[in-house]
């Protein structure tokens, strides 16, 4: 029993002290009790080994970390700068600094079709030659556009001479593109998986046609109002924001201005980890955009093939892993020099959020040791 006190002392407390004789000897404790010890004890322990990853993380991220449980948050912290060439005062990164989420954006955008389907706007069945007939491909579907199963090829990979390439490119600009140039498809609807960003970049067109009404001002009325994001704001309005970051590559190079930028629905929001935060519990935990049983539809695999199986699942804007460390909702974010992960578990309401604009590959692997701790003996 003296061998069990002082184990426990180590662990509740770093290292052992001599104290005071217990009033009761662990002898006379009840099993029940002792097992609340141990409880503690390992609560206590997971606890430090939580804080030294995040810590060590922080040593190398230039961004804001956040990880909580459900309404908890456990921990919080900014580091480093907005703009790595100017390390002043001014340019530290705080809790209200803006970044660009990058394909973490795509959720947004997807919550915004299933609305308008609960409205009955439209069916995630629908032909997208439905809004727009000469959209030159047939049999493409939303549902296929939202899975990334449309066989759409990368509007990214359009050359780059088509384009000019010293303004942005709207959606509106890059669909007539389609129209006249028609690119090849990749494959058949349904035939492949294969994850496209063309596909959201049409989505973002369709709330358009349908509502009659800018993509960015349907989304804040409609999906940032009602989560209580006051801050996030899209690419094409960020000249208005002064706190916010610019992304910068591994040797440190901020990342210019690419006419790519101008395209959202894909990519093309700007906030920061307490604002995601709050999208987390409005969205997935409190239901406050969309019932629940949408929420059930968009987190469940929907990228299903007409033949095999995907090689990783999608949902409606999300991914979708189930393995040793449980049921995971996630989305990273990688775009002009932004490194951006984002994870959900139902089970525990596990939220951890990094945004960063620096790819230094530090967030790499660190979501999976948080697991494995939070779920060790």
């Amino acid at each position: 029993m003296l061998k069990l006190f002082l184990f426990l002392q180590i662990i509740l407390f770093g290292t052992y002290q001599p104290v005071e004789k217990p009033k009761q000897h662990l002898s006379q404790l009840s099993t029940t009790e002792v097992n609340k010890l141990f409880q503690e004890a390992n609560k206590t322990f997971k606890s430090r080994a939580l804080t030294a990853v995040l810590d060590s993380l922080c040593e190398n991220l230039n961004g804001s970390v956040l990880l909580a449980f459900g309404k908890d948050v456990f921990y919080k912290k900014e580091v480093g700068f907005k703009r790595l060439a100017k390390k002043t005062p001014e340019n530290v990164i705080d809790n209200e600094t803006l970044f660009e989420l990058a394909s973490i954006s795509k959720q947004f955008t997807a919550v915004a079709i299933l609305q308008l389907n609960e409205a009955k706007k439209l069916s995630l069945d629908d032909d997208v030659t439905n809004f727009f007939p000469n959209f030159p491909y047939k049999n493409i579907t939303i549902h296929h556009l939202l899975t990334h199963t449309s066989g759409l090829p990368e509007y990214m990979d359009f050359p780059e001479k088509d384009f000019d390439e010293k303004e942005p490119l709207s959606n509106a600009q890059l669909y007539s593109y389609i129209e006249d140039k028609k690119p090849e498809v990749l494959s058949q609807p349904s035939e492949r998986y294969k994850y496209i960003n063309t596909n959201y970049a049409l989505l973002a067109l369709i709330v358009e046609e349908i509502t009659q009404t800018p993509f960015e001002q349907y989304v804040r009325k409609n999906i940032f109002e009602p989560s209580g994001l006051r801050s996030t704001c899209f690419t094409t309005e960020i000249k208005e924001k002064t706190n916010h970051a610019k992304g910068h590559l591994a040797n440190m190079s901020e990342r210019p201005f690419h006419f790519h930028n101008g395209v959202i629905g894909d990519k093309g929001i700007y906030s920061n980890v307490d604002e995601i935060y709050r999208w987390i519990k409005a969205f997935l935990i409190d239901y406050k955009i969309v019932p629940e049983e949408v929420v059930e539809l968009a987190t469940q695999p929907q990228n299903m093939l007409l033949k095999g199986k995907p090689p990783e699942f999608y949902g409606y804007g999300l991914r979708i892993e189930e393995g040793s460390t449980g049921y995971l909702i996630y989305h990273g974010g990688l775009w002009r020099g932004f490194q951006n992960n984002m994870v959900y578990r139902p089970s525990d309401q596990y939220i951890f959020i990094v945004l960063s604009n620096f790819r230094n590959r530090a967030l790499i692997g660190v979501n999976g040791k948080l697991l494995r701790t939070i779920d060790g003996a």
